[in-house]
């Protein structure tokens, strides 16, 4: 019997690898290039790796092996893990080529589009600049619709989308793709909406506040009144991320600072080398290319690297810390572990190190020992960072929970009204108003949507690990920045273990407890 499991996992290794080492080159390459050819052949090698998934076969043997149980752990993580990934796939020859088909034409035009603004084409590091700097309700208002242009072109294949994966879902007993999306990433569906209940409750009064006094900033910043300010003058695309108000001086700080040379400071001063990452990325913007940032593990053997489009600000700074927190977690397991476990336990997990890196930009100990700042320089604006970051963090679950429901509603019914639940749940969770009489699909405007389902509640969950994890590097070592022993401990607890447990064994082993919001509660007062 024990033979039976060891086979099908060395059956199943030797022909995965090749597979996801094809896609994730050229998935690689149709982000750098955005060219035609390099769409296809992302296309054609995530065919070929969901056809693996998709086998029938397979999918029998592991479910069988999974439900026998092996006595060994490791043996028997990998056998649940290859039977989440064909469970999560099976789907029929034309499912697959309608679904990649789908996949190919809709990521094509996101990695294409460049808005435009009076005839003139501009890429989404302008639309934030505007939105971020200008003080014209006019000019914020032609950049926030410039910016929703894609979701036109964008809409109709989001639907078909949502309609191909209910199809699979509910093929598999399923009531739909957000259900077993949830369940096949060993998230009970229950377990995170009540969790996500608590959150709205916990937030919404501090999120009130927080609102309010940005309302008054943001309308003296645009000379208008409180009443008629819209969801374009909150400095953002989708308001997922705190404006500066007007008077800290944060982000002054950050402008003109080279992002790479800093990375490479806090992740030195914490005994970690990202190099070898650096050099294997694309880090500049330019024609073509996608504009959103991402960390890609070509073959869980150190192939590792990064795209982003950073200029010298806050934004890039915060971004490219993210983006390596990714990295190290890929980087950093076991090398002795099996090649199926050399992998971060959870999706949640490995946000909740990146989030847990962008988030040391905040910190006095960074600002002085990584930044250059003064002291004095660094007291001043420690206030104002620690502001920052509550804000950051209210903002953000609020709008978590706007995608997060979005995603469960829309799947529960892809031909209900889209345009109008998006707004529904923009005004109940972020407190924005609806601009009046606009009927548009500003939903797909989202990349998430189409190309990343059913992921956001990872990130919010990561929120939660990242605070739970922070409290141990800070009860422990008093912190993490150029603190080479925490770095340690995070490579020994965290990235080493690879993906042996699930993440809520992981997330005990590591941290001595369960999840617990209560520490991501404290960052709130």
């Amino acid at each position: 019997m024990s033979s039976e499991f060891l086979s099908f996992i060395d059956e199943c290794s030797e022909k995965l690898r090749p597979l996801e080492r094809a896609y994730g080159r050229a998935s690689w390459d149709a982000a750098t290039q955005g060219t035609a050819e390099a769409n296809q052949r992302e296309k054609e090698t995530q065919a070929a790796l969901l056809r693996f998934w998709a086998d029938p076969e397979h999918f029998e043997i592991a479910n069988r092996l999974n439900k026998a149980r092996h006595p060994d752990p490791l043996v028997s993580r990998q056998i649940k893990l290859l039977y989440l990934g064909f469970a999560r796939t099976q789907q029929s020859e034309a499912e697959i080529e309608t679904l990649t088909e789908l996949e190919a034409d809709v990521r094509s035009t996101y990695y294409n589009f460049r808005a435009e603004i009076d005839g003139e084409k501009v890429s989404d590091n302008d639309l934030d600049r505007i939105l971020k700097v200008s003080r014209s309700s006019d000019e914020v208002r032609n950049a926030w619709e410039a910016s929703k242009q894609v979701a036109g072109p964008a809409a109709g294949t989001i639907r078909e989308l949502a309609r191909l994966r209910n199809q699979s879902a509910q093929a598999q007993g399923f009531r739909d793709h957000f259900a077993r999306s949830l369940t096949f990433e060993e998230i009970d569906e229950g377990f995170l909406m009540d969790l996500f209940e608590r959150l709205d409750k916990m937030t919404l009064e501090p999120f009130q506040r927080y609102k309010a006094a940005l309302d008054t900033s943001r309308a003296s910043r645009f000379g208008i009144d409180a009443s008629d300010l819209m969801p374009w003058h909150y400095g953002d695309r989708f308001f997922q991320g705190a404006p500066p108000m007007d008077s800290n001086g944060l982000e002054a700080a950050f402008e003109g600072r080279d992002p790479v040379g800093l990375a490479l400071a806090t992740y030195d001063g914490i005994n970690i080398d990202v190099r070898d990452i650096l050099d294997r990325s694309d880090l500049y913007a330019r024609p073509g290319k996608n504009q959103h940032a991402f960390c890609i593990d070509i073959d869980r053997e150190g192939d590792i690297r990064t795209l982003n489009n950073i200029e010298p600000n806050m934004r890039w700074i915060k971004t490219l810390h993210h983006e390596l927190g990714h990295g190290v977690y890929f980087k950093l397991h076991d090398p002795h572990l099996p090649w199926l476990l050399r992998q971060p336990s959870h999706t949640l997990s490995t946000e909740g190190i990146a989030i847990l890196m962008e988030s040391l930009i905040s910190d006095p100990h960074w600002m002085t020992g990584v930044l250059g700042l003064s002291e004095a320089e660094a007291g001043q604006l420690a206030g104002a960072a620690h502001q920052r970051a509550m804000a950051r963090q209210l903002v953000f679950t609020r709008w978590v929970l706007v995608m997060t429901n979005f995603e469960r509603l829309m799947y529960a019914d892809p031909e209900r009204d889209l345009d109008d639940l998006w707004w529904t749940l923009v005004e109940k969770y972020q407190l924005l108003k609806r601009p009046p009489g606009r009927q548009a699909p500003d939903w797909a405007a989202k990349y998430h949507i189409a190309l990343v389902p059913v992921y956001y509640q990872n990130y919010e969950l990561g929120h939660l690990f990242k605070a739970q994890v922070m409290a141990r590097l800070e009860a422990t070592f008093g912190g993490l920045v150029g603190r080479p022993e925490a770095g340690d401990w995070l490579t020994d607890n965290i990235f080493e273990p690879g993906a042996r447990y699930d993440w809520a064994v992981h997330i005990e082993a590591a941290t001595g407890e369960a999840l617990n919001p209560t520490y991501f509660a404290a960052g709130l007062e």
